[in-house]
């Protein structure tokens, strides 16, 4: 015969909110045990850590965050900064950014502002007030403000997307070996002038780097970039679309376009479909980020596979160590891979 479970009434509208001790009578441990159960589960068996959280679960019993945040010296939160969230990557990185960091026990907190002039702290001093006790920003080119409010107040901090550095401080991959990537495997193809739709350079340091880094990776191969064939705008279906709407009206002597980003590429090639110009036969498309959505596409999108999720678990391995919450090795370049699909083919005669 098993013990019965201890009984509780639930609480009700207007009640004394419950308290540790309740918890601790509830699950018949001590308050200790609740408190170790609720800040460092790893430190108590599975069989305890389940009852107390089940009185938890019963009593609706919410921690004194404020309280516990006094005691501890830390918030529990770390809070981070990434503009322009919507049609972009940026949403898998976050995800796994917050999944790395509440494995240790940590809350996130994100802002995603529009675009602001490079000396607008007032967001990163917002979080900082509210005790965040690591940052995670999006680049490497941060403002002095920003590096100067941060080592005022000793807080740790790391720039993800941003080339890995001997600090430590930056999480990414190597820009260039992605521009190689699909410049190779489009002179492979005998393409040799080629157009581009790609986020704004004046806003975006991803931007320029991305645009350098394939002029770079042309010119050392002999191949041609068209301007009449670059088109520069924000990260989106219509843009991709308008954009190469517009790259078609003025027929430039190319053979294939790159887009900055799948959301580009997705709209650029339903253009080309609406238009009748068929894809690979007559203008080939390739991409950087490999998207959920890319295989999917008509046709399927040749696109190099960027190690976006591993940025965010990367920053937060990285955030929980210098909280002294765990462990992480030197960040180095994560690895970048071309995913050959049916949107490329052979140049036309």
């Amino acid at each position: 015969m098993t013990a019965s479970r201890p009984s509780s009434p639930l609480p009700t509208p207007g009640a004394r909110a419950a308290s540790l001790a309740d918890v601790a009578a509830l699950a018949g441990v001590s308050t200790g045990t609740v408190s170790r159960v609720l800040s460092r589960p790893n430190m108590i068996s599975e069989a305890t850590r389940l009852r107390v959280m089940d009185a938890v679960d019963r009593l609706g019993y919410v921690a004194n965050g404020t309280a516990r945040a006094l005691a501890m010296r830390r918030t529990m939160t770390v809070g981070a900064i990434v503009p322009r969230f919507g049609s972009s990557s940026f949403p898998a990185l976050v995800q796994a950014l917050e999944s790395t960091l509440a494995a240790g026990g940590y809350t996130l907190l994100l802002s995603a502002p529009e675009p602001r002039p490079a000396t607008d702290t007032s967001i990163l001093r917002a979080l900082l007030e509210r005790g965040v006790d690591a940052v995670a920003l999006l680049g490497a080119e941060q403002p002095q403000q920003v590096l100067a409010m941060l080592g005022a107040s000793r807080t740790p901090f790391v720039c993800m997307w941003a080339p890995p550095d001997a600090s430590g401080s930056s999480i990414g991959f190597d820009e260039k070996a992605a521009a190689v990537l699909i410049v190779e495997h489009l002179r492979a193809l005998g393409h040799r002038s080629l157009g581009y739709i790609g986020g704004r350079t004046a806003d975006s340091e991803r931007a320029r780097r991305r645009l350098r880094d394939l002029k770079l990776a042309m010119a050392e191969r002999s191949l041609v970039l068209r301007t009449e064939a670059v088109i520069e705008t924000d990260h989106g279906f219509r843009e991709g679309f308008e954009a190469m709407q517009a790259i078609a009206r003025r027929e430039p002597p190319v053979s294939a376009i790159v887009c900055g980003s799948d959301y580009l590429a997705a709209g650029a090639l339903a253009a080309l479909d609406q238009a009748g110009i068929e894809v690979p036969r007559r203008l080939s498309v390739a991409s950087f980020n490999d998207n959920d959505f890319a295989p999917y596409l008509h046709p399927p999108l040749t696109t190099v596979h960027l190690p976006i999720r591993e940025i965010g678990e990367q920053a937060g391995r990285q955030l929980l160590a210098r909280l002294g919450a765990g462990s992480a090795t030197a960040p180095v370049a994560l690895p970048v891979r071309l995913m050959e699909r049916a949107s490329t083919g052979p140049a036309p005669r």
